[in-house]
């Protein structure tokens, strides 16, 4: 009887894929059909066989080269093969610094070995520490920015600064929570992330709720991309029809006698009501152009970004979009070289006792739930901590280096926040949840902005949307791809509702302080706290302290407060 089997060596140099017959008297190995073929169509193409085995090859150089034969050179080789292959069979996983039945250094084949460079690091796939915490800081930057002066001035300067510092606390906890859960049983149990975590301790609810939240969360997420991709896109087409027709640009802010300097704008208040915008707007005002009638922030913008961008969400693979990462991380340091640099420009402006300055700073107001809420999803990391941590090369540094990460992100929030709400030279209330809308649409700094955060939003939002359907489509069809049609409907009843969003409740705030409140309700507050007081249980015979109970139902207690306040803040 003849039976082939495909043997494939880990050696990316020296093995080969082969077919053992095991009919022939000889027991040869001779190269596949397959092999044979890629070499002939790539003749550059590296040979990928066992150690013992040579090629003999064309002794003019000037051809390509050739395969004449292939067989065992060395019986002793050979030999040192099989022993190879029988140690590694028996070996299985290891325990520990457990040695047992590894092959002897002296009968490992000298071609396996490579020279040691006294001081360097070999390489393991691993990343350093300080690649782990600049991967956690880059993570959770991003929009956020725009809105944090805003959100800042609603809590107060004290509360606004006193709220980063405790929210980044207890987001650190509870994400460090997840990691020492899963230090326990991700290896063991063989779990991937965090809802195989969520699946192993608190059964198929446990994992269900998770994957629901996650993708609440990322269509929050993408919500807010949309408000702000219709925004950017809408100012950038206005800017350059402007600059064509010569004519004065029409903007949808009052102007301040006192902010012509500094080319700034603060919003009329009836902008800030629901539907109020969109009835205002030029669409349904008298005397309007025909170019603001077709091009208009309020409906017919938003329209066009969905006919734009679903062809590129519907692609099967977004690999080409993970090649645009690296600008988040440029559009981030380019936000705080802007807050910065108009800083620079305006002074600082404050003024604690005179409540009737334009300049007048309290310390506490009663709309501080509306920066808790927006730091639930500023600093929310919970759902990708153990994907990112697990890389790092030195995973006993695991919670040294995400605290660092975390006091970087509050520093971050700290200063922009801070900086913008102290130097801005208008009143404090005209402060906009979007910070490039208090400026003038023809400010240089501005312009480059938008068009630059628009690139790299249009680059990020078909990610969020793939990440978003394959939660989705897995969860109920046990596939990242079902078919067609399946990835179409859902992509489109995903921008129908950031449609939505865009034109009837375009406040980044609002958006993000509710979504963050209440995913961070179950992901930030209650699922990491409730997996390890279940895991202390099971390490301690169903036995935990009082302290564990009360330390973590205080938790979950300040994330249902966090959501329940964000109905009672008033913009």
């Amino acid at each position: 009887m003849n039976r082939d089997v495909d043997v494939i060596l880990p050696d990316s140099d020296v093995a080969s894929e082969v077919t053992l017959d095991s009919s022939s008297d000889v027991g040869r190995a001779s190269p596949t059909l397959k092999g044979l073929q890629n070499r002939e169509s790539n003749p550059k193409q590296r040979t990928r066989r066992p150690f013992h085995f040579q090629t003999t090859i064309s002794a003019n150089r000037a051809e390509s080269p050739i395969l004449v034969d292939a067989v065992p050179y060395d019986n002793a080789q050979e030999a040192t093969y099989s022993r190879y292959k029988y140690y590694q069979r028996l070996r299985g996983p290891a325990i520990g610094d457990d040695q047992a039945l590894l092959i002897p250094d002296h009968v490992v084949p000298s071609i396996f070995f490579y020279p040691y460079i006294p001081g360097t690091v070999p390489l393991t796939g691993k990343q350093s520490s300080l690649i782990t915490i600049f991967a956690v800081w880059n993570t959770m930057m991003g929009t956020s920015l725009l809105s944090m002066p805003w959100a800042v001035e609603q809590a107060g300067l004290l509360a606004g600064l006193s709220l980063i510092v405790v929210m980044a606390g207890i987001c650190f906890y509870t994400a460090f929570c997840i990691l020492q859960v899963y230090g326990i049983y991700g290896e063991k149990e063989n779990l991937a992330d965090f809802p195989d975590l969520c699946m192993f301790l608190l059964g198929r609810v446990g994992q269900w709720v998770s994957v629901l939240f996650s993708a609440l969360s990322l269509l929050g997420a993408s919500a807010v991309y949309w408000v702000l991709m219709s925004n950017f896109l809408y100012h950038t087409v206005k800017y350059v029809y402007d600059l064509i027709t010569t004519t004065s640009s029409v903007h949808l802010f009052t102007i301040d006698d006192n902010s012509s300097a500094f080319n700034l704008f603060c919003p009329d208040p009836i902008d800030n009501l629901s539907y109020s915008s969109l009835l205002n707007g030029p669409l349904f005002r008298n005397g309007a152009s025909t170019f603001d009638k077709i091009w208009n922030l309020d409906l017919t913008v938003p329209i066009y970004m969905a006919l734009l961008l679903l062809p590129l969400i519907c692609l099967k693979s977004a690999t080409f979009f993970t090649k645009f990462n690296a600008l988040g991380t440029v559009s981030v340091f380019y936000i705080m070289g802007f807050v910065v640099t108009k800083a620079s420009q305006w002074g600082v402006h404050v003024e604690f006792n005179d409540t009737s300055s334009p300049f007048y700073v309290p310390l506490l107001r009663s709309n501080f739930p509306a920066l808790s809420g927006m730091l639930s999803l500023a600093l929310y990391l919970h759902n990708c901590v153990v994907s990112i941590m697990k890389n790092n090369r030195h995973q006993e540094s695991n919670g040294r280096d995400l605290s660092i990460a975390y006091i970087l992100v509050a520093l971050t929030y700290l200063g922009i926040g801070a900086t913008f709400y102290l130097t801005f030279p208008l009143e404090k209330d005209c402060i906009e949840d979007n910070l490039l809308n208090n400026f003038s649409r023809s400010d240089t700094l501005t312009v480059i902005a938008r068009v630059f955060l628009l690139f790299q939003m249009m680059t990020v939002f078909p990610l969020l949307a793939y990440i978003l359907r394959t939660q989705i489509l897995y969860a109920f069809f046990n596939s990242i791809y079902p078919s067609f049609s399946h990835v179409f409907s859902l992509n489109v009843a995903l921008l129908t509702i950031c449609v939505i969003f865009a034109i009837f409740l375009p406040q980044v705030g609002t958006i993000t302080r509710f979504s963050g409140a209440l995913c961070g309700l179950v992901y930030v507050f209650t699922l990491p706290s409730i997996l390890y007081v279940v895991s202390y249980r099971k390490q301690n015979n169903g036995h935990a302290p009082a302290w564990v109970y009360i330390v973590h139902g205080l938790i979950i207690l300040c994330g249902l407060l966090n959501l329940i306040a964000q109905f009672i803040v008033t913009n």
